[in-house]
């Protein structure tokens, strides 16, 4: 049914069109256009009209979807629309009229003009406002889904409370049961602590970068406790990030595939910058050459973060990723929040 109405709208369109001019330059002349002309005469002029007609509807969605891109404005808009009118208008005549070996007089223009006009705008308003009413669906249907995917994410985090506290309480008795003399086991959970307190009360609100700094530092130095002599770890990290907001915890995932999957060389590069208010955040990893490179168990981690920044940083940030032979390169850029 849709697409018979799109077919037959510009029929409909044109043969109304004509209907109109001919009813305000007939009627109150007195004259009958039926009997007046030749058959093939009429034909032509109705046919050039509804060929004319699809033309016109096409160029009308065309200039529809500019402007609302372009948003130049309502005067803009119809100003154009209207120079628009008139050169299809004129052309329309001129080809109809050319088929029919006649001469065009000024009070066979204007009338057609200023009808024409009228209808044309007529009809572009009616496909401007449906366009905009789908619009307005959509955009409330994406606000739904956003408000309801943000209280998903809300109650699983709630739920999610229970589980680090339980574990900080836990590693806290551990710690105490440790003898003193015993430093790196005791040192160990120290560092788990600090990350745990991290996650547990800075979660939600946005940190200095500082802040998110000092946590992936604590969290590498863990990470290297269980690594071997080969790795190879170069980090650096800006100065000037000191004070921009960012939302907390969302390079760790890099961190931690960078981590889980190196090898070949053992080499990982990782490096934060500032470049023009954005947070660049960059790390490489080296990969294994001797057996296949198992990136799908990537995909929950990164498809996770994705989902964070389309939520957090809607049109702030860009992720690229580039798995070569060997090695895995993330690059995030995030639109820093200044104080």
């Amino acid at each position: 049914m849709k697409n018979l109405y799109k077919s037959l709208m510009p029929i409909l369109a044109g043969l109304l069109l004509f209907i109109c001019i001919r009813l305000v330059t007939d009627v109150p002349n007195r004259q009958h256009y039926w009997t007046g002309n030749t058959s093939y005469f009429i034909l032509v002029e109705i046919g050039t009209v509804i060929l004319s007609s699809y033309l016109l509807i096409m160029v009308l969605h065309i200039w529809l979807r500019w402007n609302r891109k372009q948003k130049k404005g309502l005067w803009r808009e119809y100003g154009g629309l209207f120079l628009l009118t008139t050169c299809w208008c004129i052309g329309t005549m001129f080809f109809s009229w050319g088929l029919n070996r006649r001469m065009l007089t000024l009070q066979d223009v204007a009338i057609p003009e200023v009808i024409a006009v009228l209808f044309v705008f007529l009809t572009y308003t009616f496909i401007r406002n449906q366009a905009v009413e789908k619009e307005y669906a959509e955009q409330r249907l994406l606000l739904e889904k956003i408000k309801n995917d943000q209280l998903q994410t809300e109650l699983k985090f709630l739920k999610a409370q229970y589980h680090p506290h339980f574990l900080f309480n836990v590693l806290n008795t551990v710690y105490f049961q440790i003898e003193e003399q015993n430093q790196a086991p005791r040192h160990t959970l120290e560092i788990l602590s600090d990350l745990l307190r991290y996650q547990l009360y800075h979660a939600g609100d946005k940190v200095a970068i500082q802040v998110e700094i000092d946590y992936l530092k604590r969290y590498i130095s863990l990470c290297q406790l269980r690594c071997s002599e080969r790795l190879q770890l170069h980090t650096s990290f800006d100065k000037s990030l000191k004070e921009q907001q960012i939302c907390p915890l969302l390079f760790i995932p890099l961190v931690e595939n960078a981590f889980k999957y190196v090898g070949g060389d053992f080499l990982i590069d990782l490096i934060m910058s500032l470049k023009e208010s954005k947070i660049v955040f960059e790390i490489m990893n080296s990969k294994p050459l001797d057996r296949v490179y198992k990136s799908s168990k990537q995909g929950i981690g990164l498809d996770n973060l994705r989902r964070r920044l389309t939520l957090l940083y809607p049109d702030k940030h860009t992720l690229e990723i580039k798995d070569e032979a060997d090695r895995f390169t993330v690059k995030l850029t995030i639109e820093a929040d200044n104080i």
